[in-house]
């Protein structure tokens, strides 16, 4: 369905400060029993998926968030055979975690079958067909749930959170509390890595900073890491984790080395230089993250200000 010329899409970024995007086509709308699904056209950006007012994708740059993600996790583990995704409806991420030759079986856990079932039909340029690589199993269900009634059962060497930010009243926001990184702990093989996307560090860099603290309560090695996303207009922050592996020893040469020997196909974002820019943060972000105290528990969450 064309847009009127003068119809435009804000995203609300704080209570008074949002992005302003002519809205040129709606493609798709539905209502989830969870969210709002809407495909839509975007001046500049092109295709873009939004959820609950949340541009989660768009076709612009999609791959710079995806690669971000995924790359380093895989990276730093060496070897990943097994993967466990949680969300990543559009299927990006899959197809990303699929491109290593070592990768013999990726799950992948959304809570959404309709933003699925939309992506297949309207987002093909995201998914690339993994949906249909027999080494993908999907469940639908919702993530934590499934990864408590699995900590200890299942064994995984890289499990990738690509979720919706921790809204009050929304499906994710108890995948930012301790008791969840706890589970995701118990699901992790020896030498395992965790990654999860960690919000907005221009806008929400307390946030991020809870969500790090939070994380680094669990597990031994943290770091933080972020990129800056033209869909979003936003520096997007993420953070990766382990207990025997530590991110700081992934260097330049390393990522390179790594890349050309476990990816098939060539990156359109990610690699060694990239990889430098992405882990060295401001000073204020760096300050913040020495200065945060605060854990995000299921009494005590963390929420997004809007």
């Amino acid at each position: 369905m064309e847009a009127p010329k003068w119809l435009w899409y804000i995203e609300w970024e704080l209570p008074r400060s949002g992005h302003l995007f002519h809205l040129k086509r709606i493609i798709y709308q539905a209502k989830s029993p969870y969210q709002e699904i809407e495909v839509v056209e975007l001046e500049y950006l092109g295709k873009a998926l939004i959820l609950d007012g949340k541009i989660q994708s768009a076709i612009l740059d999609e791959y710079v968030y995806h690669e971000a993600l995924v790359h380093p996790a895989m990276l730093l583990h060496g070897k990943p055979e097994r993967v466990l995704i949680l969300g990543g409806g559009e299927g990006a991420t899959a197809r990303e975690a699929l491109r290593f030759k070592t990768v013999k079986r990726v799950v992948m856990v959304d809570i959404d079958r309709e933003v699925i079932e939309a992506a297949k039909k309207y987002l093909p340029e995201w998914h690339q067909g993994a949906f249909e690589d027999p080494r993908l199993e999907l469940v639908i269900d919702d993530g934590f749930e499934y990864v408590k009634r699995n900590a200890g059962r299942e064994k995984f060497d890289v499990i990738i959170a690509d979720l919706a930010d921790p809204t009050e009243g929304g499906p994710a926001y108890k995948l930012y509390t301790k008791e969840f990184y706890e589970s995701v702990k118990a699901l992790l093989a020896e030498g395992g890595v965790f990654v999860t996307q960690a919000t907005s560090l221009s806008y929400l860099a307390g946030v991020h900073a809870i969500i790090r603290n939070t994380i680094a309560s669990v597990f031994r090695y943290t770091a933080s890491y972020s990129v800056f996303i033209k869909s979003f207009d936003d520096e997007w922050s993420f953070v990766i984790a382990s207990d025997e592996k530590d991110a700081k020893s992934l260097t330049p040469s390393l990522v390179d080395e790594r890349l050309a020997a476990l990816v098939e196909g060539e990156n359109r974002f990610y690699d060694g230089e990239s990889h430098a820019r992405m882990f060295n943060l401001p000073a204020y972000a760096r300050r913040l993250l020495e200065s945060e105290k605060r854990v995000a528990t299921l009494d005590n969450p963390v929420y997004l200000p809007v």
